[in-house]
């Protein structure tokens, strides 16, 4: 029962926010406009100063050993290569292959991740969680960047692919606090309370925006695409990756945050970079929504299990 509070804390209030910014576009308290320039906002200045804390507020000196960070890396990455060559055979249009392929391999660590650990393991065991943010977070916005440009073109142009990594602020967010992580910089405490005044309004934001955005009614229209993006985000891909891990030897912590990293939902700036890249908006708000509110369901159920069996 606690496991499954635990999850509850983490997932509903996150629920609430979007069912808050739906009621406030339906109230006519926002408009159309207003939700494309909280996106922008979201997407050019909060996001990137959220990721940016998040990566520098990590010890520098602390380690994993195991090769912990290289195995979630890689895995990702061979999440991104399969979808890459399914996700195109099943989805005729551009504007929803590389939202699809996001949606599987992007999880909401940033926001799930640390949260889950530390209360799985209070003693202190969630710095493993910590430190795995430095390994996923910039590889999954530059593997969303990546899909989102390849399909936006409708063509590979690696210039254009690139260029489009390079100009993402998100990837500058992840670059400059990976840099003030491992220099040690020491910033001013007005730029420390800036910067943690910009980040916490992130999540929030992108939130409240992405439940503004919601359009329920095109749900059915994506019915197919749903269930195949919902539907390994949250069974297929943590099924393989922790099956790797248990015979590799992993358990524990370091077995919890493979957990996360590949059985959290949907990240909700996927919907963000979806609107501001070209991608199918209502697709990518859908399938943060479905794989938000099902994870209750399938992390409760796998920390029971494993729990029960020893690993964790």
């Amino acid at each position: 029962m606690n496991n499954l509070l635990v999850t509850s804390n983490i997932v509903f209030p996150i629920f609430l926010v979007m069912l808050i910014g739906f009621l406030s576009r339906r109230f006519g308290l926002m408009n159309e406009e207003t939700v494309k320039g909280c996106n922008k906002l979201v997407f050019r200045v909060f996001l990137p100063v959220s990721l940016c804390r998040s990566i520098m507020r990590v010890d520098s000196s602390f380690s994993m050993s195991g090769g912990l960070p290289l195995f979630a890396a890689l895995g990702t990455l061979a999440v991104f290569a399969v979808c890459m060559l399914v996700i195109p055979r099943i989805e005729p249009e551009n504007s929803r292959r590389g939202v699809m392929i996001q949606g599987i391999f992007r999880s909401n660590y940033a926001i799930f991740g640390i949260p889950l650990a530390q209360a799985l393991y209070p003693q202190g065991d969630g710095g493993v969680a910590a430190m795995m943010v430095v390994a996923v977070i910039p590889v999954f916005n530059i593997l969303a960047v990546v899909a989102l440009e390849i399909f936006r073109g409708g063509k590979f142009d690696l210039k254009r692919i690139v260029l489009g990594v390079l100009k993402n602020p998100l990837i500058w967010g992840c670059l400059i606090g990976f840099v003030v992580m491992k220099t040690g910089l020491k910033l001013p405490s007005v730029i420390n309370s800036t910067v943690d005044s910009l980040a916490s309004l992130a999540s929030p934001l992108a939130l409240f925006a992405l439940g503004a955005s919601l359009k329920p009614g095109k749900m059915m229209g994506n019915a197919k695409a749903l269930l195949v993006s919902v539907g390994a985000k949250l069974v297929i891909v943590p099924a393989a990756a922790l099956i790797i891990a248990y015979a590799i030897g992993w358990r524990g912590p370091e077995f919890a945050t493979l957990m996360i990293v590949f059985g959290s939902p949907t990240a909700v700036s996927s919907f963000t970079m979806a609107e501001q890249m070209g991608g199918d908006g209502d697709l990518a708000a859908q399938q943060v929504v479905l794989t938000t509110v099902f994870s209750a369901v399938t992390i409760f159920l796998m920390i029971f299990l494993f729990k029960t069996w020893g690993i964790l």
